[in-house]
């Protein structure tokens, strides 16, 4: 079980990404921060809430591939605008333009191959009149064209 302190360094750890930061601010010895902040990274309890906080925290900063692809297609349908202050100090809202449409139909074009891009191996059988033929035979054959 953690205690306050403990949970305090961790917190600190969080946002500073410096052990012996985090032990200075959660109230330990300047002394020993450096070694209180190491020893404190290696206590499981301390790990497993750290790394519990920093997923809750990028799931909710980070964007998801899904709300990425959500924004580019929304750019791509003219769906997205934003607010742009004209020359005479009005504020509008714009449309994307076409380079931003093409940029953003590349990007989502990136993620899903076109059908040129697919390829295709197996095996494929053709109907070749002349597959059982000698090299004799097809000379006969070509010469008679002569």
């Amino acid at each position: 079980m953690m205690t306050p302190k403990q949970q305090k360094f961790c917190d600190e750890y969080i946002k500073t990404g410096n052990a012996t930061q985090a032990a200075i601010n959660a109230g330990y010895s300047k002394k020993t921060a450096k070694q209180i902040g190491q020893e404190n990274l290696t206590k499981l309890d301390l790990k497993v809430y750290i790394n519990e906080r920093l997923k809750a925290i990028s799931d909710n900063t980070i964007a998801t591939a899904e709300e990425t692809l959500g924004i580019l297609t929304k750019i791509v349908r003219g769906e997205h605008t934003e607010q742009v202050t004209t020359a005479e100090g009005e504020i509008i809202e714009k449309h994307p333009d076409t380079n931003q449409v093409i940029k953003a139909s590349a990007e989502i074009l990136k993620r899903y191959p076109l059908a040129k891009d697919i390829n295709i191996n197996g095996n494929i059988s053709t109907n070749n009149p002349f597959a059982d033929l000698t090299v004799e035979e097809l000379r006969m054959l070509a010469s008679k064209g002569d």
